[in-house]
């Protein structure tokens, strides 16, 4: 089925009382701890593989094409070459060429980008090539097809599924570029009458200007979903948060000062989501305006926080993934460095309770 662009949904804007570029709270530089691990050449990619029972494992891949896995050493962990390769998904017939499959278990099953299309030439993430449409395939297993008009594209490589109004369906979360006017978050539902667009952020405002979504999670344990967005990554990013409620979308909460992204990169996910301070609500990980710092955020009951500022000797290059060690109660993170390191950023305290596990939580 074929579906035209409407007209976008009403757009409701709200600026947090705590006003734009105010952190409070920042928590003491002593309370994290940072282990830098020299690799043979530059890592490209961090990999996290599921094994049986929640258990995981770490790999990550340099820039020699390298494998090496996370393994405990006397001293504290360290990586062991490693022939490694993981599994690649099948991408179906008319995705864009470096398409992610995203799976759901709502009703959309699965959803990817579709329509390659070289009509807007930002090449933010590697090539000119984006989507003009996208598919999704339903609990019964039929193909469901959504198109764009000429005027923009959907820049980006995968497409977010959550249910962000509580109506116990899944919506999809995609970048909609405009040719003239630059990138927008756009919120997509699936029902009765195919896929329609149904709320939109505003346009950045000027062509070649774009946006990189950071997760998705109820980071102010109001019982709703927020969508993180970092607007123009590469310009200073300012950090958004985002509502989806009755049909439109509102803006939360706006911070300056970040980035999640590189020019060039296919790597989106430059960020991670976890309960970092303990308090049992979503905090938001990701790095600062270079890339030389992580920061992690928490929105708890609308008061913005910063309990991690890590600063980093080298700018941030792959994926951020966030993990437990076996032992500790607080989530890590681990991400690759331009200089040749892995960093892995612990809360100090769990140090002492760590079990010498070759699996991660």
């Amino acid at each position: 089925m074929r579906t035209e662009y409407p007209l976008k949904a009403q757009v409701l804007a709200l600026i947090c009382a705590a006003g734009v570029g105010l952190v409070s709270r920042v928590a003491s530089a002593d309370s994290w701890t940072l282990q830098l691990i020299k690799l043979e050449s530059e890592p490209v990619q961090v990999y996290l593989k599921d094994k049986p029972k929640g258990l995981k494992r770490v790999y990550v891949r340099t820039k020699d094409n390298q494998w090496f896995r996370f393994n405990p050493c006397p001293d504290d962990w360290c990586l062991e070459k490693k022939n490694f390769k993981p599994k690649s998904d099948y991408v179906p017939r008319g995705a864009i060429p470096d398409a992610v499959i995203s799976k759901g278990k709502i009703n959309i099953r699965a959803a990817w980008l579709t329509e390659p299309t070289r009509r807007y030439s930002h090449g933010v993430l590697g090539d000119n090539i984006e989507a003009g449409g996208l598919n999704i395939k339903n609990k019964t297993q039929d193909i469901i097809s959504f198109s764009l008009d000429l005027r923009s594209v959907f820049e980006d490589r995968f497409i977010r599924l959550a249910d962000l109004d509580k109506d116990g369906e899944d919506e999809m979360v995609v970048v909609h570029s405009y040719l003239t006017s630059g990138a927008a978050l756009s919120v997509l539902e699936y029902g009765r009458g195919g896929i329609s667009m149904a709320a939109e952020t505003p346009a950045i405002g000027q062509r070649n200007r774009w946006l990189n979504p950071a997760g998705i999670a109820d980071f102010d344990g109001d019982g709703y979903l927020e969508v993180a967005i970092v607007v123009t990554p590469h310009i200073d990013g300012r950090l958004e948060f985002w509502q989806y409620r009755s049909k439109g979308l509102l803006r939360k909460m706006q911070l300056k000062g970040f980035s999640n992204h590189f020019i060039g990169s296919r790597i989106q996910n430059m960020s991670a989501v976890a309960d970092f301070d303990g308090d049992g609500i979503a905090d938001l990980a990701l790095p600062n305006a270079d890339r030389t710092a992580i920061r992690v955020i928490s929105f708890a009951d609308g008061k913005v926080a910063e309990p991690v500022n890590m600063k980093l000797p080298a700018q941030i290059v792959t994926e951020m993934i966030t993990v437990k060690p076996f032992g500790e109660n607080r989530n890590a993170i681990i991400v690759g460095l331009k200089n040749g390191q892995v960093a892995l950023v612990r809360y100090k305290d769990d140090l002492k309770k760590t079990e010498k596990s070759i699996f991660f939580r």
